[in-house]
């Protein structure tokens, strides 16, 4: 095998490091930035790799097609999101969770890492901190710590949230099955679950709090970590950060609403028409559907009604070979996530006009919420297309595993402890954890292959180091300023309060991952 030229290795990185300063220096959108870096990554394969217009026609068709699969759960999981909070639903699940403790420990706890959690499972995509920071900047917590507890509490949940889109990003970018990368992340996770927890901790009131705090973090850890374990062994991955949060609120509630008990204290009776259960209804719908999706009988039946495309292998001029790859990005009709979260909104569009507290019908509300959720997810789908069409042109031409084999080079037996760096600058680039999957995902796989390291660990590394690395987006960071209050500057707060817990954190996977590869 070749050395690898410098000048090359610089060529393969150029798409990443023009999408980097587009994003740090010019503070472009999203497509406009996926845009410009395809382009670069285009001009790249053709002229330095070597790459023919049929392998990059068929590169960029890879991309559109994997692109496809992650958006239809990306806009149905928004949709469920704006049915919801249009009919009053969601305020009334906050409002049952703000009210549950009258410890401000337990409730940053509970709101930032758990409640969070919960619905990352459902929504992402930004939602929990727009959701849970103004709950708690209301009830009395400082914005700052609002936002940055939210941040990093939930930060353990983003690649198995929303429906699995990470999740399943990273599947479709190395190949690597579900029941193989699944379990191997959630235990992964499992450090990650209490880390983040005792870093909620530490926000909320320092050290002391860790010491006060250290039970019921540990206890509820133990519990989420085990959910997102046994859901994933079990082959329910989509639904893993779901159960685990709501495991997490469940014992915490418990905890708390027993104390109340114990101390005399009842709940003050809501005024709101519409119960907490009717409420979340559509959200036990998505459960319930995944469950039934999961029954071996019925997952059987329709396994054979799926739509996929069959990919050609492709070689260039340099002798970089692509395998053929059948079925690419399969679409399976009746339990891909999308089906199961829109059937859940459209469940819900009907029944919370009849719930009371919903001020519109179930046509207006659909209406509103596909309004809603359009003019958020346009211009983001745009540049998820274009970064993935990307990152399948690199692939496809050679330049991620060039790439790979450079940083492979440079750390030697010590990359297992920058592995999830890799995956954090992606997010950190993207302000997506799929999308830093979709572009990092195979140059971790092929750096493993050539370290003769464990590409499961190293894909599982990459996808929690990208998960984690949420807390110090700047995307993210900006949509929990605006939605406490916070003026212009003060995400440069936000951020200074959670790099270093995120660096701690990233840190502590990148040892476990560098011990367990040894």
């Amino acid at each position: 095998m070749e050395s690898i030229n410098l000048l090359h290795w610089f060529v393969s990185a150029a798409p990443v490091i023009v999408l980097l300063g587009c994003i740090l220096l010019f503070h472009w959108e999203s497509f406009k930035v996926g845009a410009v870096s395809w382009f670069v990554g285009i001009f790249a394969a053709y002229f330095f790799f070597k790459a023919g217009p049929r392998l990059m026609a068929l590169a960029n068709a890879k991309g559109l097609a994997l692109s496809l699969y992650v958006l239809l759960i990306i806009w149905s999981a928004i949709l469920l999101y704006n049915v919801a909070d249009s009919a009053g639903a969601v305020k009334i699940i906050s409002g049952v969770m703000r009210n549950i403790s009258d410890d401000k420990m337990i409730q940053c706890l509970l709101l930032s890492w758990c409640f969070s959690a919960l619905l990352q499972g459902i929504a992402g995509f930004g939602v929990p901190v727009a959701i849970v920071a103004p709950i708690m900047a209301a009830i009395g917590f400082d914005p700052i710590v609002s936002v940055a507890a939210c941040l990093i509490g939930h930060s353990w949940s983003i690649s198995f949230g929303s429906m699995g889109s990470s999740y399943n990003a990273i599947q479709l970018v190395t190949g690597l099955p579900g029941e193989t990368i699944g379990p191997a992340m959630s235990l992964l996770f499992s450090a990650a679950v209490f880390s983040t927890g005792f870093s909620v901790l530490h926000i909320y009131g320092g050290f002391p709090a860790l010491k006060k705090g250290a039970a019921p973090v540990l206890a509820t850890g133990a519990l989420m970590s085990f959910m997102l374990w046994f859901m994933n062994k079990i082959g329910m991955a989509q639904i893993s950060t779901l159960a685990a949060g709501m495991s997490g609120c469940l014992l915490l509630s418990s905890i708390s609403i027993l104390k109340k008990s114990r101390e005399g204290k009842i709940p003050a009776e809501s005024d709101n028409k519409m119960s907490f259960h009717s409420a979340a209804s559509p959200y036990y719908v998505v459960i319930a559907l995944t469950l039934l999706s999961q029954i071996p009988a019925v997952k059987s039946a329709l396994s054979p009604y799926y739509w996929g495309l069959d990919f050609p292998s492709v070689s260039t001029v340099l002798g970089y070979t692509t395998d053929a790859a059948p079925n690419y990005a399969k679409i399976q009709f009746f339990s891909h996530p999308m089906l199961i979260l829109t059937a859940a909104a459209l469940f819900g569009a009907v029944i919370y006009p009849k719930l009371g507290n919903c001020p519109y019908g179930s046509a207006e509300l659909l209406r509103i919420a596909m309004k809603k959720t359009s003019a958020k997810c346009v211009p983001m789908s745009a540049g998820i297309a274009t970064i993935v069409m990307m990152a399948l042109t690199m692939t496809d031409s050679g330049m991620t595993n060039y790439l790979a084999r450079g940083v492979a080079e440079t750390f030697g037996s010590l990359y297992p402890l920058a592995s999830p760096f890799i995956g954090a600058l992606g997010t950190f680039i993207t302000g997506s954890n799929t999308n830093s999957n979709v572009m990092f995902g195979m140059m971790q796989y092929k750096t493993a292959a050539a370290l003769g390291k464990s590409a499961v660990l190293m894909a599982a590394s990459q996808s929690v180091g990208g998960s984690l690395s949420v807390s110090i987006s700047p995307s993210t960071i900006m949509t929990g300023a605006a939605n406490v209050g916070i003026g212009r500057g003060g995400e440069n707060k936000i951020m200074a309060a959670t790099i270093r817990y995120w660096f701690v954190n990233v840190s502590l996977i990148g040892l476990i991952v560098w011990l367990v590869g040894r």
